[in-house]
């Protein structure tokens, strides 16, 4: 089928207004929603489909044809393996030497088209992006209009293409994302996310009136274990400390990278009490491990709790005092924690 000059500007117009989304990093449910409804205006469809698999997680897509218009619903599946892997198989078996790919579509015909689907004209194209399959757009033919021909069958892939695009940079995106607020080496968070976390908590804790605890903790004598051991077998300490720390933690615990051989913890609501029992058990395991598979003990830590409010009102002041009491921790003997109130008692002004 040749294409009119009119269709041509649509598909310009379209591919623009496409492209556009996609280069002001519009959230991807904006630009596929964009996708298919510009796909049900140039296709004789009357049903799209764009199935994402994102991390084993299934979301679809479906454009429909109403009398009144077209709208595109958006609904999270219920997670399938079999599905994932099975898509994946099926991508690689039907690769050719050309790079063509025909999918076999009698099993997502099961899981995901509706009967009265089953029985029109299917037509599909894979997202992929460097060599790899993270979805499909099909489209169910309306007769009632004309049947698909090589043309529609080309703009689904080109608009596959495009979406494929969005995927990868929606992918890219989040990991630049990640990459800017964790720590390379440990994988906790960052000092500047941690400060940006502390100043979010205060507030949230100053408006609903209750506590929070931050703590200091300093990895002991690690310079010497790393003369010992070399400062690869450091390096890895540190890894395996941060994974103790998180593994110890509530899930709406903030783990992070201070400094040096440094790492500290924001405890959301939670006093002194639960801050301390934390402290121990945290410690406790970090006695417990055996670093490089050598035996237990070859490590310590030293902690220093601050509370707020009690202790301090501010990000800075938090901080200090947490600090001071990891200082004395640390004078005393280390492999200890202490607070900043017992700090106090034994330092009377």
């Amino acid at each position: 089928m040749v294409r009119t000059f009119d269709e041509k500007d649509i598909l310009f117009k379209t591919f623009a207004e496409i492209t556009s989304l996609i280069s002001s990093g519009k959230d991807n449910r904006i630009i596929f929603q964009s996708i298919l409804d510009n796909v049900l205006g140039l296709l004789p469809s009357k049903k799209v489909y764009l199935i994402l698999l994102d991390n084993h997680r299934i979301v679809k897509y479906t454009g429909t044809i109403y009398d009144q218009g077209k709208r595109v619903a958006v609904e999270d599946m219920p997670e399938s393996a079999g599905i994932v892997n099975w898509l994946q198989r099926e991508y690689e078996a039907c690769k050719t030497q050309d790079n063509v790919f025909s999918l076999d579509l009698s099993i997502l015909a099961s899981e995901f088209l509706r009967d009265e689907d089953t029985c029109s004209t299917v037509i599909s194209a894979p997202l992929l992006a460097k060599d790899s399959l993270f979805g499909i757009i099909i489209a169910i033919n309306d007769t009632s209009r004309r049947r698909f021909t090589e043309d529609d069958i080309h703009l689904l892939a080109v608009m596959a293409n495009q979406a494929a695009i969005a995927f990868e940079n929606y992918v890219l995106y989040k990991k630049l994302e990640v990459e800017s607020i964790t720590d390379e080496l440990t994988g906790v968070y960052n000092y500047r996310f941690l400060i940006r976390s502390i100043k979010l908590e205060m507030k949230r804790a100053s408006r609903f009136k209750y506590p929070f605890s931050f703590l200091m903790i300093d990895v002991d004598n690690l310079k010497e274990y790393n003369d010992r051991n070399g400062h690869l077998s450091g390096s890895r300490a540190l890894h395996d400390i941060a994974e103790v720390i998180t593994q110890s933690c509530r899930e709406i615990d903030l783990v992070a990278k201070y400094g040096g051989d440094e790492f500290a913890l924001l405890l959301p609501q939670t006093g002194l009490e639960g801050s301390l029992r934390l402290g121990e058990r945290m410690l406790a395991a970090i006695r417990r491990f055996k670093f490089d598979g050598v035996r237990p003990g070859l490590l310590t830590c030293s902690i220093g709790v601050a509370v707020y409010p009690d202790d301090a009102h501010t990000v800075e002041t938090i901080i200090e005092r947490a600090d001071a009491a990891l200082y004395l921790a640390k004078s005393r003997g280390k492999n200890s924690i202490l607070s900043y109130s017992e700090l106090n008692l034994a330092n009377p002004s």
